[in-house]
């Protein structure tokens, strides 16, 4: 065979070759290789890689289970760190299908949210996480960690109600006292771990419920938190941090105080001296004893709680009662004391720039300056009332009727100068002498501006309430020629005489059911302190509260927090002290004091009900007022008519 034929032979073979059909051999991958890769890139943190070679894997290669919920779990954190969020929730839902279980895990429930955060918004966020530990079938561990966590939310946004409002549902979904008082102690940490913006926080907090879960908690912390910072704070901390201790809702109590006692053990147990200067035999002596007898109950109550208090009593109507208060080594607080000329001498003896006197008095001069008062003032008063018609009611026009005497024209000018103050009209001012009843009717009648018509039927002046500081004697003289003239729709607003002097056996009611009175005790609804009075009281036979005994408890128990209160002869810093102070647990209705030192009192507004004094019900108020201008409105077309037809 020569050569030219030997290469057509091998043209043909290539040819028939190349005609022919190929087999192809598969491949298989490196599974091995890929899944070194994938645990390599996991276990360097290098999550680009680990979710390029995860996601290759699991859609190259068939895993056995374990194998894939490891895959789709890796996957999904990786994704999660590359800001690959939807990657990251597909994944999660993979591993879930793969392996239940994995809803119990924290970490799967973070990293979704997060995603969901991110992809979202975060309300969706927050409610994902809420719906999580609300939901019954949410083990609580992993209910506590959502909450936890919302809760946190929560704060760093300001939001302090939804804050509360977890706290609690997260509380009130444990079962055993363990999981209560791990509550606790998680709480108290979160708090803390918020540094600076706890105190943020404190503004928004509620003070008065310093004592219930979980506001208890949060106190706590910010107490701690000033303690830390200053430990000369410690005399006015100490009582609050064990109120918490003793009277809040607590489980674990020993933690606590075993936390207080560790202070105590540093700083020592403070121990606080006051005086009360009160007149206890003299024409005021009852006032002064239902005072002393409500500081004696909080004496009581303070030592059997571990504080350490010891309270002074002079008596004011004893002609050296001055000079023995001079002599008191270690008090720089006075209570007292209840009459003017008492604190005249006070004045003039030079003692109130030794001493802080807190007075038991409606008004000082110089206030916040030579002396603090722990009383109601007329503006208080008068503030809560103009707020109750004007705010609650909607009333806008007033009139004033006041008796020709030192006290009835103090306070019209200061109903004047507050109703200006809130928008509102006073349409008509007029006095009248107090002790001429037999002038009243003419006086009512001028001052209603009634004429010919309105003699006859009434008509309506140009106001919807009338404040008459006076007596409530005098005001049961008063409030009938009103009806004389067929002006029964009108609100009748009483100063804190009507309170004080107010029953019902003594009282015609037709005359009053369109009353108001203002006051610092209220039975209706009582507070947790109110209560722990009353039953105080009870347990050691010592008769019924009132405001004078509240007003003593109240002065011992903010007495024993103000041990680090300034001297008397600084009267800014006393000011700045009673503005910022932390007392919160009032028996009677709370004062506060602004940055001059003036007090303010939230009083109680009451009815004048048939039986007892009633807390003010707005929608029962105007629903009478309306009620009886429409059935005026109706006699006064009959007696048109009449007119007419004649």
């Amino acid at each position: 065979m020569n050569i030219f034929r030997l290469l057509i032979l091998a043209l043909c073979l290539l040819v028939l070759s190349a005609c022919a059909e190929k087999k192809v051999v598969p491949i298989e991958p490196d599974t091995t290789r890929l899944e070194t890769m994938a645990a390599q890139a996991w276990q360097r943190g290098d999550f680009t890689r680990s979710q390029i070679f995860y996601e290759q894997l699991l859609s190259e290669v068939e895993l056995d289970r374990k194998e894939a919920i490891k895959a789709w779990q890796r996957l999904a954190f990786s994704a999660f760190e590359n800001s690959d969020y939807l990657m990251a929730m597909r994944a999660l839902n993979k591993w879930a299908e793969l392996e239940p279980a994995a809803l119990d895990k924290w970490r799967w429930h973070e990293i979704y949210a997060l995603s969901l955060k991110k992809t979202e918004d975060e309300q969706a966020y927050v409610l994902y996480l809420e719906n999580l530990y609300q939901d019954s079938r949410t083990t609580f561990p992993l209910a506590r960690k959502a909450a936890l966590e919302l809760t946190l939310t929560h704060l760093k946004n300001n939001r302090y109600a939804e804050t509360a409002a977890v706290l609690k549902g997260l509380y009130f979904r444990t079962r055993t006292d363990e999981q209560r008082s791990g509550l606790e102690r998680d709480y108290l940490e979160l708090f803390l771990d918020l540094g600076p913006e706890l105190k943020q926080a404190e503004a928004h907090m509620n003070r008065r419920k310093q004592l219930e879960f979980p506001y208890n908690i949060f106190w706590w912390a910010v107490h701690q938190q000033y303690l830390e910072e200053d430990p000369a704070r410690w005399p006015a901390i100490h009582p609050l941090l064990l109120d918490i201790a003793g009277q809040g809702q607590l489980i674990d109590r020993d933690f606590w105080f075993g936390l207080l006692e560790k202070w105590e053990k540093e700083l020592g147990k403070p121990s606080t001296r006051i005086a009360l200067a009160l007149p206890l035999s003299g024409d005021f002596s009852t006032a002064g004893w239902k005072i002393l007898r409500g500081a004696g109950q909080a004496h009581l109550d303070m030592t059997s709680q571990g504080m350490e208090i010891e309270i002074k009593t002079i008596n004011t109507d004893d002609p050296e009662w001055l000079k023995r208060l001079a002599r008191m080594d270690d008090i720089s607080l006075v209570g007292g004391p209840i009459s003017r000329r008492q604190w005249s001498e006070v004045l003039d003896s030079g003692l109130h720039e030794e001493f802080v006197f807190m007075s038991f008095m409606p008004s000082l001069e110089n206030e916040g300056i030579q002396g603090w008062r722990f009383f109601p003032s007329a503006r208080d008063q008068v503030r809560v009332l103009l707020d109750q018609a004007v705010n609650q009611m909607g009333i806008t026009d007033f009139a004033v009727l006041y008796p020709e005497e030192d006290f009835g024209r103090a306070y019209a000018e200061t109903f004047w100068s507050q109703a200006r103050n809130m928008g509102a009209e006073i349409r008509n001012i007029k006095s009248y002498p107090p002790d001429n009843p037999a002038s009243w009717n003419n006086i009512v009648s001028s001052f209603l501006k009634t004429g010919e018509w309105e003699d006859q039927a009434g008509g309506y002046p140009d106001f919807q309430a009338v404040f008459i500081p006076d007596t409530l004697s005098r005001a049961q003289g008063l409030l009938p020629q009103f009806f004389y003239f067929n002006q029964d729709q009108l609100l009748f607003l009483g100063p804190m005489l009507w309170y004080q002097a107010y029953s019902p056996d003594k009282l015609e009611q037709q005359f009053f059911s369109l009353a108001l009175t203002s006051g610092p005790w209220c039975t209706i609804e009582p507070s947790e302190q109110s209560e722990r009075l009353v039953s105080g009281l009870e347990k050691t036979l010592q008769g019924e509260a009132d405001f004078w005994v509240a007003l003593g408890y109240d002065f011992a128990r903010f007495a024993a927090r103000s041990g680090d209160l300034p001297p008397a002869y600084e009267p800014e810093e006393v000011n700045r002290f009673l503005r910022n102070n932390s007392f919160y647990d009032w028996s009677m209705a709370p004062i506060s004091w602004d940055e001059y030192g003036l007090a303010s009192q939230d009083l109680f507004v009451f009815q004048m009900d048939r039986t007892n004094l009633a807390r003010a019900n707005t929608y029962r108020l105007n629903w009478l007022m309306e009620f009886r201008t429409q059935r005026k409105e109706m006699w006064m077309e009959r007696l048109r008519e009449q007119q007419l037809q004649e």
